[in-house]
C-alpha cells in the first residue's frame, strides 16, 4: 500500500505524540498560551504570567485582554497530564470549539510516587498513549491541568471514558510545583482500561519527562519507538507506516490489534485507587460544601 500525502500526514502527527509539551508552566488562554509563574490553586490572582517577554500580574494581563478574573477563580480540580494532555497543541484539539472563553492553568510539578509511562493500547489518531503506573519512591516531573467543572466535562468526552480510560482519584500523592509548594494528594488522573505496556518485565516511561524511574523496570521511549516496539511484536506484515495508517483508518483492525496487544500488559500497581463512576459533577459540589 503507498501512502498518500494526506495519509502520511496523519501517520506523521502519531509519531509526534505527545505533541511537545511545554517545558515550563504555562496558563492556557484561548487559543495561545502565557508562561505562568506562582501559581496557587488557593490563590490563582497572586500569579503572574509572562507575555513576549514580560512579566506582569496575572489579573492584570487577563483584564488587558478581556478576560474576567473571576474565570480563573473559581473551583478547579488538579488532573495530572500524564502524555498529550500537557501539550498546547492537544489542548487547542479538545478546547478549540470554545477557546475564546477557556482559562487553564497547565502546572509543572515533581510528582511522586506515580510515573508517566506507555499504555497497551493505540489510539484512533494512531499513537499509543500514556497512562500513570504507580511506584512508591519514584519522583517524575509531570503537568497537572487544573479544570474547572465545564472544562472536565469537555475532557471526558474526549478521553472515551468507560471504553478506553477509567477517571481515578490517586490519594496520598505529593506534588511540588516549580515554585516550590508543596500539596499532597487527592489528584485526579485518566488511567488506561487497557492498562500499562510492558514487554519481558520492562514498562517505557515518555522520554520528554524526566523521572527517576529504576532502569531495571523502565525505559525512556519516543513515540516511533514504541510503536516500533508494538509493531514487531505483532508481527505485522505491513511496513511501519501502512500498519500505523491502518490503525487511525479502521476501528476493526485497530480494536483487534489492542486485543492482541493485551499479552503485553501489566497493572496500575496501587489497588488502592479509586475509579470516579458517573459525572464528574460530584466532586464539585463536594467543594462547595
Amino acid at each position: 500500500m503507498t501512502l498518500t500525502p494526506v495519509q502520511k500526514k496523519l501517520v506523521a502527527r502519531a509519531k509526534r505524540y505527545p505533541f511537545d509539551p511545554s517545558p515550563r508552566s504555562y496558563l492556557f488562554v484561548g487559543d495561545g498560551c502565557w508562561m505562568l509563574h506562582d501559581y496557587d490553586l488557593k490563590a490563582p490572582q497572586n500569579a503572574s504570567v509572562e507575555i513576549g517577554g514580560i512579566l506582569q500580574p496575572i489579573n492584570k494581563a487577563l483584564v488587558d485582554h478581556g478576560y474576567s478574573p473571576a474565570s480563573l477563580g473559581v473551583p478547579r480540580l488538579p488532573v495530572l497530564a500524564s502524555g498529550s494532555n500537557a501539550s498546547p497543541t492537544r489542548l487547542r484539539e479538545k478546547f478549540g470549539s470554545n477557546s475564546g472563553q477557556t482559562l487553564i492553568p497547565v502546572v509543572k510539578h515533581q510528582v511522586s510516587d506515580v510515573l508517566p509511562v506507555f499504555s497497551a493500547k493505540f489510539a484512533s489518531y494512531g499513537s499509543i498513549t500514556a497512562t500513570l503506573q504507580y511506584v512508591p519512591g519514584s519522583q517524575s516531573q509531570m503537568f497537572a491541568t487544573y479544570l474547572s467543572e465545564p472544562q472536565l466535562l469537555r475532557m471526558h468526552g474526549t478521553e472515551a471514558i468507560g471504553d478506553e480510560f477509567h477517571f481515578a482519584r490517586i490519594d496520598n500523592v505529593e506534588i511540588v510545583s516549580e515554585s516550590g509548594d508543596l500539596t499532597r494528594g487527592p489528584v485526579y488522573a485518566y488511567l488506561s482500561i487497557k492498562e500499562v505496556f510492558q514487554v519481558d518485565g520492562l514498562q517505557f516511561t515518555l522520554r520528554e519527562f524526566e523521572t527517576n524511574a529504576p532502569e531495571a523496570q523502565f525505559a525512556a521511549r519516543s513515540q516511533e519507538t514504541i510503536l516500533k516496539l508494538a509493531w514487531g511484536l505483532l508481527e505485522s506484515k505491513k511496513n511501519l507506516d501502512t500498519f500505523i495508517y491502518e490503525n487511525i483508518s479502521d476501528k476493526n483492525i485497530r480494536r483487534q490489534r489492542n486485543d492482541r496487544l493485551q499479552a503485553y500488559s501489566t497493572p496500575f500497581a496501587d489497588v488502592s485507587v479509586k475509579i470516579i463512576e458517573g459525572s464528574p459533577a460530584k466532586l464539585f459540589k463536594r467543594m462547595a460544601k
